[in-house]
């Protein structure tokens, strides 16, 4: 928790300094949630809770949520989230599991004005259904922003992931509403997938370490991505120093939408 204050301290310095150049600040956070099992096994779905609130963001990107599967004793992660925290949310079913849903979800300060979930495809024998949840959010003064939380294929053969991303690239990255897209890519930064997507989108993680695994982590899986390269100041970015609520750490940036 000393870690969590401090980082807070360190962006609230990164909001001052940004706070004399003109556009709307929006506070970031992408989090691989392992369906709210922490690093000791047990369900603690308030684990979760407790590093969104401290990290107080805008925009939450979840990956691996269960919804209502026995695993996690018919629990709504989403809702419960939602009920700690008085964000709006929209779940993204990837696929049936478990007696319930196993996807990707967003939360929201701003009113969620549509959303929808994109199937991405695979075709690997040992690979899952994955998908985007995508949502159209209303910011102050009405303007608009989309905003995807992503989960890419995990296995070691690239050709799910590059077929993923090339569709989210066709849905996406001409999108005439600014657009942030954050989540776990399984792919590491001089992978031929993350070379992809960086060609059209802005990493706002670029300088960022590794995010997995959370208690000693080696490799960087967690990104946040926006779209229209001058669109976006990216004041402030950081890992978030988080070990024992999942198996991820959390990524959280501050952007300015110009």
């Amino acid at each position: 928790m000393q870690r969590i204050i401090l980082y807070l301290i360190f962006m609230t310095g990164a909001l001052s300094v940004k706070a004399q150049v003109q556009g709307q600040v929006i506070k970031v956070l992408t989090y691989n949630i392992h369906h709210a099992e922490n690093m000791n096994g047990k369900l603690d779905i308030q684990g979760i809770a407790t590093v969104i609130l401290a990290t107080n963001p805008d925009l939450v990107a979840l990956q691996e949520v269960d919804s209502a599967t026995l695993r996690i004793g018919k629990s709504d992660i989403l809702k419960e989230l939602a009920d700690a925290t008085g964000m709006y949310i929209y779940f993204g079913k990837a696929m049936d599991f478990d007696g319930g849903g196993y996807g990707n979800g967003v939360l929201s300060r701003y009113p969620i004005q549509s959303a929808y979930t994109l199937p991405l495809p695979s075709k690997g024998k040992e690979g899952e259904p994955r998908s985007a949840a995508i949502v159209t959010v209303q910011l102050p003064g009405d303007s608009l922003l989309r905003f995807a939380s992503a989960h890419l294929d995990h296995t070691e053969d690239p050709a799910d992931r590059l077929s993923q991303v090339q569709l989210v690239l066709q849905q996406l990255h001409r999108s005439p509403v600014p657009l942030v897209i954050a989540g776990d890519f399984n792919a590491l930064p001089p992978s031929k997938e993350i070379a992809q997507l960086k060609a059209h989108f802005t990493d706002a993680t670029e300088k960022l370490g590794p995010t997995w695994p959370s208690d000693k982590p080696t490799q960087k899986l967690d990104y946040i991505l926006l779209s229209g390269k001058g669109r976006w100041h990216v004041s402030a970015a950081a890992v978030v120093e988080e070990t024992i609520a999942s198996d991820h750490r959390p990524v959280i940036a501050e952007l300015l939408l110009k």
